[in-house]
């Protein structure tokens, strides 16, 4: 199992190449630019860091056709391929933070996904495209100078009708915040998807995206992760299930203002929430604490890769450099 990094969706082009040649430096497999309503682009973000870099996959993490026809999604991502010489990848998603500052609704989404999803797996430099689908059209498209390896093109998902859908058209599948025991088994449900449609397993890319935190400062660490608590899964209730006691979930739904308003606030402080509930909720489904805790991180990590994954996504907070060096040194010499 490989490791990608998660940069901060404020970083600029300037500090996302400084990281990204960090990450290309210990080995790592990839560098993701976060999209939201008030970031930067995420393909202009990584732009200086496909020029200077060699071997890191680099890819804007989610961009959604809510947002983007179709065919601008195509030529932006095959120009970071092009600029990156075959290194570009995309996370497709639903895009929620970009849809709602754009007041959008996800109606019909699905549509709207497999279409986008057949016009980017369609392009060639060589066959003219035209698409006429529900949503989208397409006429008269053939990017000649897209002659680099086609970029990997994965769907963020955690559900089963989207994991069908990209089962069929996508190279990869992104969960978010799984544990390892909903991981093995979205990954043997995605298998199952793989063969009903006649495609290898063994072709398909599965990763998840995980929230890192630890620290030399461990009260640091445990300050950043309950800032950012919130976003573990939205507080939805199958992601705290396998580790809470149904008392403690419905708990923790019925205070999701309180998680709300400390995310909102950039504070650690989670009013009306005990501390041994929230801790307990920090430990498993995130990394978080002292130095002391990477060694049971990686224990966790081998328990993703024995539950499918072919890489993992680690999102960076606070201190990436630090964040990156410890897992660098620290972590992905011992996944090998």
């Amino acid at each position: 199992m490989e490791i990608d990094i998660i940069l901060n969706e404020f970083t600029s082009p300037q500090e996302a190449a400084e990281l990204g040649m960090l990450v290309e430096g210990y080995g790592l497999r990839g560098v993701w630019s976060a999209n939201y309503g008030g970031s930067r682009d995420p393909f202009f973000t990584l732009a200086l860091l496909a020029e200077r870099s060699s071997n890191i996959r680099l890819g804007p993490m989610a961009v959604t056709p809510v947002e983007l026809h179709p065919l601008k999604i195509a030529n932006l991502l095959y120009a970071l391929n092009d600029l990156s010489n075959g290194r570009a990848m995309l996370m497709l998603g639903g895009g929620g933070a970009v849809s709602q500052t754009m007041g959008k609704g996800r109606e019909r989404f699905v549509g709207k996904v497999r279409e986008c999803l057949e016009i980017l797996k369609g392009v060639s430099p060589n066959e003219t495209m035209n698409y006429k689908g529900e949503f989208y059209k397409v006429f008269g498209y053939k990017p000649e100078w897209a002659t680099d390896a086609p970029p990997l093109i994965y769907f963020g998902s955690n559900h089963p009708q989207t994991r069908r859908l990209s089962a069929r058209l996508a190279d990869g599948l992104i969960t978010s915040d799984f544990v390892p025991s909903m991981m093995k088994d979205f990954v043997d449900a995605a298998h199952a998807d793989l063969e009903a449609v006649g495609r290898s397993p063994a072709d398909f890319r599965f990763s998840n995206f995980w929230a890192w935190h630890i620290k030399e400062d461990a009260e640091a660490s445990m300050r950043e992760a309950r800032r950012e608590l919130m976003l573990r899964g939205w507080l939805g209730e199958q992601y705290f299930a396998p580790f809470l006691e149904p008392d403690e979930v419905k708990f923790m739904r019925d205070h999701e203002q309180d998680f709300l308003n400390a995310f909102l606030r950039s504070t650690d402080v989670i009013e009306n929430v005990p501390d041994d509930l929230v801790n307990k909720m920090i430990k498993n489904i995130s990394f978080a604490g002292g130095l002391d805790q990477i060694d049971p991180a990686i224990e966790t990590l081998k328990e993703f890769a024995d539950a499918g994954l072919t890489e993992i996504a680690i999102r960076v907070h606070d201190d990436p450099v630090e964040q990156i060096k410890l897992i660098g040194e620290r972590v992905w010499p011992a996944l090998q």
